[in-house]
Parts: C-alpha cells; sequence; structure tokens
C-alpha cells in the first residue's frame, strides 16, 4: 500500500467505485479506485454544463488491500464515513457504479456492473449509476 494517491491509475490496471450519497445532486459524487500494485486514488467530482471539475485534494481516508491467490486477484477497498461521506441511514439509497479496468493491452479492457452506453469508454455518467440501499 502507499502513503499517497497515484494520479493517472485509472489508464492501467484497477478496479473503481463512484459514489454518489445525495440522489438529490447526482453531479457530485465520488470515485475511489485501487489497484493490484496497492495504489490507490481518490477523487471528488462536480459535473457541470462547463464540464467536469475534479478536486485532486480531495482526501477521504480511503485504503486499499490487495492479495492474488490461486490466480485469483480480490482488491479490498475502505471508505471512511465523514462530513463529505456521511454514514447512511437504514433506507437511504445512493447512485453507484463499479468498474473493472485491465491494463491498455487487454482487448476486453473494461467491466462494468451499470454500462453507460456511451461511444468511447466513459465512467462519469451519473445518469447511468444504480442504486444502492442501505439496510
Amino acid at each position: 500500500m502507499t502513503d499517497k494517491k497515484t494520479l493517472g491509475l485509472w489508464d492501467r490496471d484497477v478496479c473503481e467505485i463512484f459514489l454518489a450519497p445525495d440522489l438529490e445532486n447526482p453531479s457530485r459524487y465520488f470515485e475511489f479506485e485501487a489497484a493490484p500494485t496497492g495504489e490507490w486514488v481518490d477523487l471528488g467530482i462536480t459535473l457541470t454544463s462547463e464540464g467536469r471539475e475534479t478536486d485532486w485534494d480531495f482526501a477521504s481516508g480511503f485504503t486499499t488491500a490487495t492479495k492474488l491467490e490461486h490466480g485469483r486477484l480480490f482488491v479490498g477497498m475502505r471508505i471512511p464515513w465523514s462530513e463529505v461521506i456521511p454514514k447512511p441511514q437504514a433506507g437511504d439509497r445512493w447512485g453507484v457504479n463499479v468498474f473493472r479496468c485491465v491494463g491498455p493491452e487487454a482487448p476486453d479492457r473494461y467491466l462494468v456492473w451499470r454500462p453507460t452506453r456511451t461511444p468511447e469508454p466513459a465512467f462519469h455518467v451519473p445518469e447511468a449509476f444504480g442504486s444502492l440501499r442501505f439496510l
């Protein structure tokens, strides 16, 4: 595990989760990525009519862990609750999507839980996020 975020990680082998805690404002969400190397990145995102604004200095306290076992890779992510990412209450719903990107050489390099249906792979599509309901 590294002690600082790795910008540009999204161009490599990585698992990603996008969380939109406020469904009334889905254009404000968070991006978390973890690589098999233990590298990570956490970003605050806001989509505006002018484009995407990224808070590169967002510091969530996010941590990751990886394990390779019997040819299978396991990637764990821990995203702590905070003032910015509040602990959900029972019944709360958040927007979410999960992606897996394999290095640039792989023919089927993108896997996604909720396809964004864009001509080119694009993950920053909150209207394609699924719903995560907390119990």
